[in-house]
């Protein structure tokens, strides 16, 4: 006989396996955009009231959201967490739009936009040379 694991286990199961994903993800999306030179402005694991937040040296805010369901990392010009061109990057100053995602070269965005599917087929690759 078959036995159903249960819904909350199903559940806490789901968000234990999703969330490290998202993150080292996510990750690989930072990293390379610091390689860059490109600043994040946010980092955060999981959508909806915020759990909990801080702010590094480097002034990125990571936070955790109520709904571990994805995440993002929202860099410098972009209006919002799907990286769409903020039109006002335009009248930053020289030091800033440097600084800013829509003003890096076509190679640096698609390096950053690549890096986050990237590093999860690594992290997978490694996952499964620790089993073997």
């Amino acid at each position: 006989m078959i036995q159903n694991p249960g819904f909350l286990l199903t559940v806490l199961a789901f968000v234990a396996v999703i969330g490290p994903l998202v993150f080292v993800h996510e990750l690989g999306h930072y990293l390379v955009g610091r390689w860059c030179g490109v600043k994040a402005e946010a980092f955060s694991i999981g959508f909806g009231p915020e759990i909990a937040a801080w702010v590094d040296k480097r002034g990125t805010r990571w936070r955790i959201g109520a709904l571990p369901l994805g995440g993002y990392v929202r860099f410098k010009g972009d209006m919002n967490a799907a990286s769409q061109t903020d039109p006002a990057w335009l009248e930053m100053s020289a030091r800033d739009r440097a600084e800013s995602f829509p003003a890096k070269p076509l190679w640096q965005r698609a390096a950053i936009v690549a890096a986050g599917p990237a590093i999860n087929f690594l992290f997978a690759i490694l996952i499964l040379g620790a089993f073997a």
